[in-house]
């Protein structure tokens, strides 16, 4: 009954995703410059979109830690996605085609998701993820951005800000969960990080089906939730301890375009959104899955559209 008590506390405060672990053997970049870009897997793709999807690397300047990215599409702004805890950016698949032709979309892994390098010996920090960000970004030299985040994807991308401010231009929020402020006791979070450690199997398959209701999801979105079933417990429990650090729960005082995305809305979510998010859009569009830019993909990328200013007094 505790272990249930701890899952259901853990999908009421952050919405966790879910996602793969995979250790890429690929050449590596190096520090902070261009090198051998890798083309996707598809050659028939690559050739119809011209080159313009590239899979890229960067080693951290910080910790030499590998960052895996992937580049498709160009236009007139910049977009960089942010999954959630534990997703590869293959979370974003259904905005793919879609932003092609509207955006030069960044997609990151952070470090130790997806295809970028997952030590053991790192503190999985929000603002070890927020230099993952700023090395990107910078190697591709980027001066703004518009930052889309997903469940916990908004720390590391206000981390980002803390560090870089004015860097972000706009900000997507798509079923974001947050903790509130004060934070949450050390001792809760302790008793989470154990509790995650001796994850069994089922209760990882509890956790899936919770967050992907098999009996609505879409059948390649069940498949590829199933990756979170593989994915190391001392690591979801690594970067889920430091997501709830006093520093990255305080709110920052935000002054850009946001938009927050939401399957349900409560007075309570409303009061805590507007606390962090001030002044924010706020759109509730009901459904059952929290990858909503995968099952809900034609209303959340249309809400993404309206949103977006490529430049003053300009949208798409």
């Amino acid at each position: 009954m505790k272990t249930i008590r701890i899952l259901f506390f853990i999908l009421v405060c952050i919405g966790l995703p879910t996602g793969g672990c995979q250790l890429s053997e690929e050449p590596i970049i190096e520090h902070g410059r261009s090198g051998e870009d890798l083309d996707l897997p598809n050659s028939q793709a690559n050739s119809f979109y011209h080159g313009l999807d590239q899979d890229r690397y960067v080693i951290m300047e910080s910790t030499g830690i590998k960052v895996h990215y992937r580049i498709i599409g160009k236009g007139p702004v910049t977009m960089v996605f942010i999954p959630g805890w534990t997703n590869p950016l293959g979370v974003y698949e259904k905005q793919f085609d879609h932003f092609r032709d509207k955006a030069r979309c960044i997609y990151i892994d952070p470090p130790g998701q997806g295809l970028s390098d997952a030590p053991e010996d790192v503190e999985y920090t929000m603002g070890l993820l927020a230099d993952a960000i700023y090395d990107v970004v910078n190697k591709e030299d980027v001066d703004h951005f518009i930052g889309v985040g997903f469940s916990f994807g908004h720390s590391p991308l206000t981390q980002f800000e803390i560090k870089h401010p004015g860097t972000i231009t706009q900000l997507i929020l798509l079923d974001i969960g947050i903790t509130t402020w004060p934070p949450m006791t050390q001792d809760i979070r302790e008793v989470i990080f154990a509790q995650q450690l001796a994850w069994t199997p089922e209760i990882k398959v509890m956790l899936l089906n919770q967050l992907i209701p098999p009996d609505t999801a879409p059948e390649d979105l069940k498949e590829f939730g199933k990756y979170f079933l593989d994915y190391p417990n001392w690591l979801l429990a690594n970067i889920q301890y430091n997501l709830h650090a006093e520093e990255v729960c305080q709110p920052y005082p935000w002054t850009i375009p946001i938009m927050v995305v939401y399957r349900s809305m409560a007075e309570a979510k409303e009061a805590k959104t507007r606390l962090y998010f001030p002044n924010c859009e706020i759109h509730v569009i009901g459904g059952d899955q929290h990858v909503m830019q995968w099952a809900y993909k034609e209303t959340v990328n249309q809400l993404m559209d309206d949103f977006i200013i490529d430049r003053p007094g300009r949208k798409y």
